[in-house]
């Protein structure tokens, strides 16, 4: 180049190196903020619970209070309500070997993170149902005519009396928590308003109803 010194020509390249620099640097910058997945919110919560009707589901239980919201807890913090019976006292001879069925909704109103499941049987009454019970089988579905499966909960069954399992993220809808106990040869007659089971459902999310609290009781 006619009428330029080296180092000019030195300035003009490193300044061409700089300009190019910068254009890829700041190219690679745009392509790698494009590439960062958007925030998932969580900002689901409780907002009813009832029996299943749909499709297969039954229950071999009626609601006895409804389920109402006190202190951010579906059911309140002391299963005040979310309270559901058998339709029928327990009786030695009819109700040895007797499965029992309860298939209860759970609406969420937007999408959560997780859900633990913990139902224990109960101790408490005339019935020790932890003694003359088992839980046999634990699954989470959608609420359809024709029902999904969403998590077994099987495997989360601890000594045949307990599930302490979780669900991973859900997305706002209403679900269906199918629990499926048996009786054992049964050595007391179960007195009514006796605990049977009782539910906690804990949600991860950023909103306040974020527990259930379920009674499960003889009639």
């Amino acid at each position: 180049m006619k009428g330029i010194s080296n180092a000019m020509l030195a300035v003009i390249l490193i300044a061409a190196m700089l300009v190019s620099a910068t254009l890829v640097g700041g190219l690679w910058y745009a392509v790698s903020l494009a590439a960062v997945p958007a925030a998932v919110e969580y900002n689901g919560e409780f907002d009813d619970a009832y029996l299943a009707t749909k499709g297969w589901f039954y229950s071999d239980f009626a609601e006895e209070t409804d389920c109402n919201i006190t202190s951010d807890v579906l059911g309140g913090s002391s299963y005040t309500s979310c309270i559901y019976k058998n339709s029928s006292a327990f009786d030695l001879v009819v109700s040895n070997a007797t499965d029992m069925t309860l298939s209860l909704v759970l609406d969420i109103d937007g999408g959560v993170e997780n859900m633990e499941v913990d139902a224990e049987l109960q101790n408490t009454g005339t019935l020790k149902a932890a003694d003359d019970m088992v839980i046999k089988d634990a699954k989470l579905y959608t609420y359809d005519d024709s029902p999904t499966l969403i998590k077994d909960l099987s495997p989360y069954i601890e000594d045949h009396t307990e599930i302490d399992g979780e669900t991973g993220p859900l997305a706002g809808d209403e679900y269906v928590l199918y629990i499926l106990m048996r009786t054992k040869a049964l050595t007391a007659v179960g007195a009514a308003g006796d605990d049977l089971l009782k539910i906690d459902l804990d949600l991860t999310t950023t909103e306040d109803v974020d527990a259930a609290r379920i009674t499960v009781e003889i009639a």
